[in-house]
């Protein structure tokens, strides 16, 4: 039988303290730093897409065994109230330590629901694709207005979207025929032409590369993503970290999947996907079996960081879908 040796742990510890304290070294503190009267200078970005204006969508209420339009015109303009508000309140929430030099607006695409996309579309739509054009260059417009009272400067970057075609297939065309590049050309050449706080860049292009301060930002739609089985996170990255071989962005953007997701693709990017303006869209239910929720993406980039704040802003809270004026 071999001598086993017991360990007395209690002298082991007391050893080891005995040589922590002997070895002490203070710890010194620097003086904390206070800033007095000084801003962080930022831009602010404003993801907008997917509004599908035009669109009317019911969905049958279970709770009620009933329908319910849940997205039209009228709820479109209390959600765009909602939307200012929400930048408003953030806009406040941070004033005490950032000063913003200017707001990004990316409208990546689908700002309306066109009339030929699927057969038997106009049946769900409000208005014409011409006066869907004409009537959302007007709000966005009165958007514009209202923003320049909290930015000094706003740059607006249109990029098209697959429901804003021109044709009911998909087929090859020049990316600028499409009424998503109409828009953004009639407020960049008639509504705001010679309005030096406003810039509007409206690229012949289904991508455009924007650049913040030393950053860059891929913005597409999204629609030359491929899904699998419905489920859109494969296909996601496996083209961003195909385009970012290619092409050295920080932050790819894109909409169409009416869902806020964001991917880490690599130790160098990311992928933020923007949401939409329709609650519970009926055809996103009836395909993948999900509730989509009305949300736009809200963030802030510095010279030192992509992306610093954000702040995904709910579109629907608290409205009465029963009782829309």
């Amino acid at each position: 039988m071999r001598n086993t040796k017991i360990v007395d742990y209690e002298k082991v510890v007391n050893a080891i303290w005995k040589n922590v304290e002997k070895n002490k070294v203070e710890i010194q503190l620097p003086p904390l730093k206070k800033r007095k009267g000084v801003k962080l200078v930022e831009q602010a970005v404003l993801l907008l897409s997917d509004i599908h204006f035009g669109k009317v969508n019911s969905f049958w209420d279970y709770t009620t065994n009933q329908q319910i339009i849940t997205y039209d015109i009228p709820i479109f303009i209390k959600e765009l109230n909602r939307l200012l508000d929400g930048i408003v309140t953030i806009r406040n929430l941070l004033l005490g330590g950032y000063d913003f030099e200017m707001l990004n607006i990316f409208c990546l695409g689908d700002l309306i629901d066109n009339e030929i996309i699927y057969r038997g579309q106009q049946k769900f739509i409000e208005e014409g694709v011409i006066s869907q054009v004409l009537s959302l260059i007007e709000y966005l417009k009165e958007m514009v207005l209202y923003l320049l009272n909290i930015f000094p400067k706003i740059r607006m970057i249109f990029i098209s979207g697959n429901h804003s075609r021109l044709n009911s297939k998909i087929e090859a065309d020049y990316d600028y025929n499409n009424f998503d590049y109409l828009i953004g050309s009639i407020l960049k050449e008639h509504t705001f032409n010679g309005i030096q706080s406003v810039e509007i860049i409206v690229p012949e292009s289904w991508f455009y590369v924007a650049e913040i301060y030393s950053w860059k930002y891929l913005l597409h739609h999204g629609n030359s993503v491929y899904t699998w089985m419905g489920i859109p996170y494969y296909g996601i990255l496996r083209q961003s970290k195909s385009r970012r071989m290619e092409i050295p962005y920080d932050i790819e953007i894109m909409g169409h999947f009416h869902q806020v997701m964001e991917m880490v693709t690599s130790s160098h990017s990311r992928t933020i996907i923007n949401g939409s303006w329709i609650k519970n869209d009926n055809f996103a239910w009836r395909k993948f079996g999900i509730l989509s929720v009305p949300q736009q993406l809200f963030f802030g980039v510095s010279p030192k960081r992509p992306k610093t704040w954000e702040f995904p802003l709910d579109l629907d809270h608290h409205l009465d879908y029963n009782n829309i004026i």
